[in-house]
């Protein structure tokens, strides 16, 4: 039995592009300029972690060419190691790695859909669970219906971090005169250099589908 190629190309690349432009772009960079202490540095630790993440796709294409197989992170851990070793990553990889992925997707896409709408973020847990369930409930209905919502959501993200940047570039800078942003105070540079990492590793996170 064959299986019906219901994606196309835009489609497989809309699924590609989703899977790392996800929640983290709209919060990491605030949690990253709370943990460095100039621009200078903030930017370093994009430009590292963005070469950590190519290093680690590049990593991926070479195991997809070696490994030509349905599984991706499963098969390559099955090949390299042992099946028990690939068994135990698919279960944490759902129970724990994209179920706490998506959980932080859906968290973020409901304290923005709130603030949105000018109301109470308090309850942002049960407006998550209203996005998850309604997102599986149209992949349930099949891959095709599944894709077009992806297809709008992406081009919305893209859309979306495409004004956050013309907004950067053309728009007056705002005084510094306000606050200082909350957050953990890092003890050294070469310390909050790697506490900054943590998070844009999650925004690039993506890649490796």
């Amino acid at each position: 039995m064959s299986l019906k190629r219901a994606l196309g190309p835009f489609d497989a690349t809309m699924v590609v592009v989703g899977g790392i432009i996800g929640s983290g772009i709209f919060v990491v960079p605030a949690v990253v300029a709370q943990r460095l202490p100039t621009s200078a540095l903030v930017l370093a630790a994009w430009l590292v972690g963005g070469g950590i993440a190519l290093a680690g796709a590049f990593a991926f294409a070479e195991l997809a060419a070696l490994f030509p197989q349905a599984g991706g992170e499963y098969a390559y851990l099955r090949e390299a190691y042992h099946p028990l070793v690939a068994f135990l990553f698919g279960w944490a990889s759902l129970l724990m790695i994209q179920g706490g992925g998506l959980a932080a997707v859906a968290v973020t896409f409901a304290h923005y859909a709130l603030t949105w709408m000018g109301r109470d973020a308090s309850n942002a847990a049960a407006w998550s669970a209203a996005a998850i369930t309604v997102v599986a409930a149209v992949n349930v209905l099949g891959a095709k219906p599944g894709s077009r919502l992806l297809n709008v959501l992406v081009i919305s993200k893209m859309g979306a971090l495409g004004a956050l940047i013309l907004g950067g570039l053309l728009l007056p800078r705002a005084s510094s005169n306000g606050p200082a942003p909350s957050g953990p105070a890092p003890t050294s540079a070469w310390l909050g250099f790697g506490a900054a990492l943590v998070p844009i590793l999650f925004a690039y996170g993506g890649w490796q589908s």
